[in-house]
């Protein structure tokens, strides 16, 4: 059996005991009082004008940028789903191939349930100004070949660079402050990224393999650009996030965070995996200092 196969057997038996995360969390638990993102992963930390405002503000610009999280990885799953889908249909020589496609559909639908349920319950709305869908980004991943090098690659960068975000929240050094939910959530949903990752880059790394050199070396400057854009977009909220968690006007709070050395270290450190593991299967990228 190839490493492939193996890798679809094992992650196929990790997906089998399904539990809807809808019925794992305790909703009644939800706190607007608490940390949502930790405060050392909010897109403003350490920059002087913002720490020295209310607790209160700075908590809620944490409820927001965790929206603006899940609502881009909503987004996201919606393009998974409808591929995965697609593929699943279209899928006939390889059992074990469909198995993942379909527990991939199934897991994804389960986490933007999870996202949308927190929101509702929660009554925390992004603003109508901040708006996490790429028309361009969207193109790529409805029209882009299933098979081809460029869909998983995309479909790697789309996977990590919010897993890398989500992946703060359990990790926080103070668990207490951070709500219990957004906790229990964002390590199911950590689980379930795991998985699909391995899948993700184990496809990414067979259909580069097939693409000629030349080729990459041409498209290479393409996928450098898609890592930047998405990291930009996404480590970066809009204007619209500050101004609607209530922070002081007259100030560009955006541009303060992208003026923000420790931003920027966050980001380059949030990304630099998925460009080294991009690189090492045969994209052609800068790898920034961490």
């Amino acid at each position: 059996m190839k490493s492939s196969q193996r890798l679809l057997r094992r992650l196929n038996e990790a997906s089998a005991p399904y539990v809807d995360p809808l019925e794992r969390l305790r909703w009644d638990e939800i706190a607007t009082d608490a940390w949502w993102l930790p405060p050392e992963a909010l897109s403003l930390a350490g920059v002087p004008a913002f720490e020295a405002l209310p607790l209160e503000v700075r908590r809620r610009l944490s409820h927001l940028e965790f929206a603006w999280v899940l609502e881009t990885g909503a987004w996201l799953e919606s393009l998974f789903i409808e591929r995965f889908g697609r593929a699943a249909g279209e899928e006939r020589a390889d059992p074990e191939l469909r198995m993942r496609y379909l527990h991939e559909v199934r897991e994804e639908a389960g986490h933007s349930l999870m996202f949308l349920e927190l929101l509702r319950r929660s009554g925390v709305r992004l603003p109508g100004g901040a708006q996490p869908r790429s028309p361009l980004a969207a193109a790529a991943g409805r029209l882009l070949p299933f098979s081809g090098a460029l869909f998983w690659t995309l479909t790697v960068i789309g996977e990590e660079l919010g897993d890398a975000l989500t992946r703060t929240v359990p990790r926080a050094v103070e668990h207490a402050t951070v709500s219990a939910v957004v906790y229990h959530m964002a390590r199911l949903h950590v689980r379930d990224e795991a998985r699909h990752v391995a899948h993700t880059r184990s496809a990414c790394e067979e259909a580069v393999a097939r693409m000629a050199p030349w080729r990459r070396r041409l498209l290479s400057p393409l996928v450098d650009a898609a890592i930047d854009a998405f990291a930009r977009r996404l480590y970066f909220p809009p204007a619209a996030i500050y101004e609607a968690a209530g922070l002081p006007p007259g100030t560009d709070w955006r541009a303060l965070a992208l003026r923000s050395a420790s931003r920027r270290r966050f980001a380059a450190r949030s990304t630099r995996s998925t460009r080294e593991f991009l690189g090492a299967a045969g994209w052609r990228l800068r790898v920034p200092a961490a």
